[in-house]
């Protein structure tokens, strides 16, 4: 009956203890690449950001729909404080979209202002709110708060050629809107149509990671700031008014008045 000679015993020992210590070696080369800054850097990245804000006092609430009386409201607050002072304005939303037409008054508004219009989805920024939401200047949304975009929807009655007319006008009015949300969220307008073309549903976490909001807020801080106000100094003029008086010919005299 073969044996083995001590020989062939040792260098199969030696065979698995170099395995063994090839195995370690890689786990610990994995282990390493997993712990390093730049492995760690890129978990975080990975990561959807989250931030403290500080809301303040100028402060704009857009809940429910949005209508024509919603955002005259809403334009009139604005306004009022960009002429108080060019400190950033807070919009709060809760809504579940609306009228385009009325929503496109607000950003309008907000883009012919000097203060910048941050904004706080509190619960929900669905169709138009969310629209609304992606043109202001920083974006935040509640770790709960859940974001929609989608196509517009429409429609049109009467005579066939002016049903083809207002269709064609709303198709180009609609493409351009697009155009800009894409550009907003630092997508292209093909792959931002394709992701809204059975309505993009977004957590606040799905949000951060695809740039649809900055970041989920993760705790709130709140600031009343004063309202600067101008005192207006009015100057009164008198106006001195000289009579003249007509001389008397010679010899008439001024008549006595009569008891």
């Amino acid at each position: 009956m073969p044996t083995a000679s001590p020989t062939g015993a040792s260098a199969h020992a030696a065979r698995r203890s170099t395995r063994a210590f090839g195995l370690i070696a890689l786990v610990g080369a994995a282990l390493a690449m997993l712990t390093s800054p730049a492995a760690f850097a890129r978990s975080k990245a990975k990561a959807p950001p989250a931030s403290t804000i500080e809301l303040t006092s100028r402060l704009v609430r857009l809940d429910g729909g949005i209508s024509d009386n919603l955002i005259q409201k809403a334009q009139k607050a604005v306004l009022e404080y960009n002429d108080q002072s060019h400190e950033p304005i807070w919009l709060v939303i809760n809504s579940g979209g609306g009228s385009v037409e009325a929503g496109l008054v607000l950003i309008d508004t907000m883009r012919g202002l000097d203060s910048p219009v941050y904004c706080l989805v509190e619960s929900k920024a669905y169709s138009m709110a969310a629209i609304i939401l992606s043109f202001c200047d920083k974006r935040y949304a509640l770790d709960h708060a859940t974001i929609m975009l989608h196509e517009a929807s429409y429609g049109t009655a009467g005579e066939d050629p002016t049903n083809r007319s207002r269709l064609d006008f709303l198709a180009r009015y609609l493409d351009g809107l697009h155009v800009e949300i894409a550009k907003r969220l630092n997508m292209a307008p093909e792959k931002y149509r394709a992701r809204i073309r059975d309505a993009w549903w977004l957590l606040a976490s799905e949000a951060a990671k695809a740039g649809v909001v900055d970041a989920v807020a993760t705790s709130l801080d709140y600031t009343e700031l004063p309202v600067e106000s101008t005192e207006e100094k009015t100057t009164t003029v008198l106006q001195e008014t000289t009579h003249a008086v007509t001389a008397l010919p010679p010899g008439q005299q001024i008549p006595k008045r009569r008891d």
